[in-house]
């Protein structure tokens, strides 16, 4: 489960989740990896290219030949981990196989995209930027306006490349995401409903409220009350999780 959505991987196969996107394992039939980061230690370009990726994404399968060379690349990591045997340069170890699993992962989401983008430049340097500034600043900006303004654009012309590009308007990226973010606090949290719809960006917890219950048919404390007794917080003995950082 992540978020609300639940992800079945099937074979071989990889997938990403962003830095504050609730996770929680629900069942396996097979060996599986987690590596937990720390997105600095992610190299900028494949941490902006992951990026690209987080709307609409899904599971990537592997051929058999990438999935040996990727849990080949894992055990080592574990193995250093575990029983470290490098003292100088340990971190630079870890460091050289994060970057090396990453760019694997990064590698399957990117594959293809380039050819693709070449017709419609202009739109995909457009969306991937707004992208960029949305994941960083939708709990402070809140408009369509705001995000043009920031892209040196007019509204209507964002609107349109956004929703060439998507599927979708400015505005349901902005609330999708608001929405996301307000359901992970629900759910992790015991925070007050004031604090976290301060927390998003709103003053007024009565609006909030209001916006949520439309939005997701359900008030946020019965959302909250649901979620947190769904919640297992419990993983499965063939499940390997690493973190580093």
């Amino acid at each position: 489960m992540v978020d609300d959505d639940l992800i079945e991987m099937h074979d071989r196969s990889v997938y990403f989740i962003l830095p504050g996107q609730l996770r929680y394992h629900v069942d396996s039939q097979t060996e599986s990896w987690i590596l937990a980061v720390n997105a600095s230690f992610l190299q900028e370009g494949l941490r902006l290219k992951l990026n690209e990726h987080y709307y609409g994404k899904k599971p990537v399968p592997l051929s058999q030949k990438k999935a040996e060379r990727f849990t080949q690349c894992m055990r080592f990591l574990a193995e250093d981990l575990q029983h470290p045997l490098y003292k100088f340069s340990g971190l630079a170890v870890r460091k050289g196989l994060i970057d090396v699993i990453s760019g694997m992962i990064t590698e399957e989401y990117a594959v293809g995209t380039s050819d693709r983008q070449g017709e419609h430049s202009r739109f995909a340097a457009i969306t991937r930027e707004f992208k960029e500034l949305l994941l960083n600043n939708f709990k402070k900006m809140k408009k369509p306006a705001e995000y043009a303004d920031a892209l040196s654009l007019s509204t209507p012309y964002l609107n349109q490349v956004i929703k060439a590009s998507t599927g979708f308007n400015v505005s349901f990226w902005i609330q999708k995401m608001i929405m996301n973010e307000a359901r992970v606090l629900l759910s992790a949290s015991l925070k007050p409903i004031k604090e976290i719809a301060h927390e998003l960006g709103y003053t007024d917890q009565a609006y909030f409220s209001r916006l949520f219950s439309r939005t997701q048919k359900i008030s946020p404390q019965g959302y909250r009350l649901i979620k947190q007794a769904q919640l297992p917080w419990t993983g499965k003995k063939n499940k390997k999780t690493l973190f580093s950082g």
